[in-house]
């Protein structure tokens, strides 16, 4: 019998811990795949923009436009599903929301919001890397495996 990828890299966890992360991936992921489809469709929108100044106020409106629509689920995540949005935003963009933030609106945003999540004991820098999260890697791709069974 295999070792269990999440005992892998010495790392023990706790049936509790387990019952708790998966609960929280359920909720969190399929907001994750939602961030993933907005970002890709306000690139492929800005490549049509030909100014800074269109581009700005595109990503104005854009961010109206999601904070409508998403808000209430965001503010619904309790502090440790707020942090484990904004790893797997990381892992699925390959930016930190910092990154994001900085690139898309300015530096001077990026700070404030990063100011805030520290106030919940997080960070917008903080880079997801798959051997230091063993157990929401398997989480993830237990997810994954049951839709595209479902499908």
């Amino acid at each position: 019998m295999a070792a269990s990828p999440l005992l892998l890299l010495g790392q023990a966890w706790r049936s509790s811990d387990l019952a708790t992360l998966k609960t929280d991936l359920e909720k969190v992921w399929p907001l994750v795949q939602t961030v993933k489809i907005e970002y890709d469709l306000a690139i492929a929108q800005m490549e049509f923009l030909r100014s800074k100044e269109e581009k700005k106020e595109f990503m104005e409106k854009y961010e109206a436009f999601v904070k409508n629509k998403y808000f209430k689920k965001i503010t619904d995540l309790n502090i440790r599903q707020g942090k484990l949005l904004l790893l797997l935003i990381h892992r699925e963009l390959g930016k930190t929301p910092y990154e994001l933030l900085k690139e898309y609106r300015s530096v001077r945003r990026a700070n404030f919001w990063e100011q805030f999540a520290h106030l919940a004991g997080t960070s917008l820098k903080e880079e997801y890397s798959p051997l230091e999260y063993p157990a929401i890697e398997f989480e993830i791709k237990r997810i994954d495996s049951i839709l595209l069974e479902a499908f």
